[in-house]
């Protein structure tokens, strides 16, 4: 890339990041980060580091994250409720972060501004952002990742690592490790994939040079393993780590669900990537050595998870999303390095715009998707991409809307809702409600019904069944979830 097409993929990723920032920063608590700070971080450090009754106990972010409410002083869920970015600075901060480690992973692919490319690669698809910001342990997974991935491309460059490098590894692995125990399956990736990149130089160097760095690895899984021990107990008796058959069609359907999720609809780069790759592998030992560790680390945590027979929620894999946008980059760049000097540059100021374009068609295609699942029955969307608490989730606007309309003392129905999210709303608010089995008196007494609905126009058509005994309508007609129907009983009927 020349110093011009550098400096506008600097401005590309600022714009890319900027976007995020602004849309995402203030976005709402939704069920599992209100659990999160109710049960862990706000019981205290104690109970963070003890305490594994549920996986939501990301044990090492929750630490991070209990430190973070003493030095800002938002000592309570409402403060965060009402301010939902004050505790999302924490994990942005673990996103930069990860921005900034697969920059440096990225300058030890090639030379000529292609540290850029993984970082557009990252920042231009839905799948970081949507997570970029949440209160758990993911955020914190995937700086750990790219921390790992700057060290281990280096060596597989052929580059020694320094003692503080050494000592830098092993801690970024046992972060990895301690932020999420399912990050097991990357970490051993790893360690396999070190151990197969060296395997290719055996006959000059023998197996020798891989000792240093295996043993950082292992020994930063050491450490965790240590971190672990107060709920190790409670971690390896959970049902919701138990095995199960093994190599099903599931697990396939799971590899190609997260891989088209990091793809983000930019699937022109994927004949790319096959391309570079073939001519990468041609180039000599340090590019088939990077390629070795990379679709190593890629493909082996899902061969282990098959072997195991356990198929965890896709956010699990979240943790290999920075090597994946190494490795798109590398093959791109391996690909560039067979076209003339301006065919190439011309290549990549295309790939530039290919992303940003593809970032907001990714962008408008969730929100639409979101949008027509808003009148099913159920809010389940597979994969990674599509999580409707990033945009239309807003619980604040749509009650402070109806307290000033109808003030506090109205009762709202709750219909499909969840424990930990509006119930938790309304208490703060001290707004009234019942739970959707209270309908049926209201019903009876022909009293008017105020329904607070994350399927309000599903419950609209089954209002509608009723003849025209009731008129129904919304409080506000923008999409959001949820979303407050008012029923008025109709005189004479």
């Amino acid at each position: 890339m020349t110093p011009v097409l550098q400096r506008v993929a600097a401005i590309v990723c600022a714009l890319l990041a900027a976007s995020a920032v602004y849309f995402h920063l203030g976005d709402a608590l939704w069920n599992d980060e209100i659990y999160t700070l109710e049960h862990f971080v706000f019981k205290g450090i104690g109970t963070v580091l003890t305490d594994y009754h549920v996986p939501n106990n990301h044990i090492l972010s929750n630490a991070a994250h209990w430190l973070w409410v003493k030095v800002t002083a938002a000592d309570g869920l409402g403060i965060l409720l009402d301010h939902p970015w004050r505790m999302r600075l924490l994990p942005l901060a673990f996103s930069a972060l990860t921005v900034w480690f697969v920059y440096r992973a990225g300058a030890h692919i090639g030379a000529g501004g292609v540290a850029w490319l993984p970082v557009v690669l990252l920042l231009s698809g839905v799948t970081f952002q949507a997570y970029a910001f949440q209160i758990r342990g993911y955020a914190l997974s995937m700086t750990a990742a790219a921390a790992v991935s700057a060290f281990l491309l280096q060596w597989t460059a052929g580059k020694p690592l320094g003692r503080l490098q050494h000592l830098g590894l092993a801690l970024a692995s046992a972060v990895m490790l301690y932020a999420l125990p399912s990050n097991l399956y990357c970490w051993m990736a790893a360690v396999a994939g070190v151990v197969l990149a060296q395997a290719l130089s055996v006959r000059s160097a023998g197996m020798a040079p891989v000792l240093p760095v295996a043993g950082s690895l292992l020994g930063g899984g050491l450490l965790a393993f240590l971190c672990y021990q107060p709920v190790l107990g409670q971690l390896l008796g959970s049902a919701y780590f138990a095995p199960g058959a093994s190599f099903r069609a599931d697990h396939a359907t799971q590899f190609g669900l997260v891989l088209s999720h990091f793809i983000s609809w930019r699937w022109l780069l994927v004949p790319v990537c096959l391309a570079g790759a073939y001519w990468g592998w041609l180039q000599g030992s340090a590019a088939r050595r990077q390629l070795t560790w990379m679709v190593t680390v890629l493909v082996v945590p899902f061969l282990l998870s098959a072997m195991r027979g356990d198929l965890p929620p896709e956010r699990v894999f979240l943790v290999l999303l920075p090597v994946f946008s190494l490795a798109a980059a590398a093959t791109v760049h391996f690909a560039a390095t067979q076209l003339p000097a301006r065919q190439a540059g011309l290549a990549y100021a295309s790939l530039l715009l290919y992303c940003a374009l593809s970032y907001g068609l990714g962008v408008q295609w969730v929100r639409d998707y979101l949008r027509k699942g808003l009148s099913q029955t159920s809010h389940y969307y597979p994969g990674l991409n599509f999580n409707y608490y990033q945009h239309f989730f807003d619980p604040n606007a749509e009650y402070d809307l109806f307290r000033k309309k109808f003030g506090t003392d109205r009762v709202l129905i709750l219909e499909s809702s969840e424990e930990h999210d509006m119930p938790v709303y309304l208490r703060h608010k001290k707004q009234a409600f019942v739970p959707l089995d209270s309908i049926e008196a209201f019903l009876n007494r022909r009293q008017t019904l105020y329904v607070s609905s994350t399927y309000a126009k599903a419950f609209m058509q089954e209002m509608a069944k009723m003849g025209p005994a009731w008129r129904c309508r919304y409080l506000q007609n923008r999409d959001r979830l949820p979303q407050i129907v008012v029923c008025e009983p109709v005189a004479g009927r």
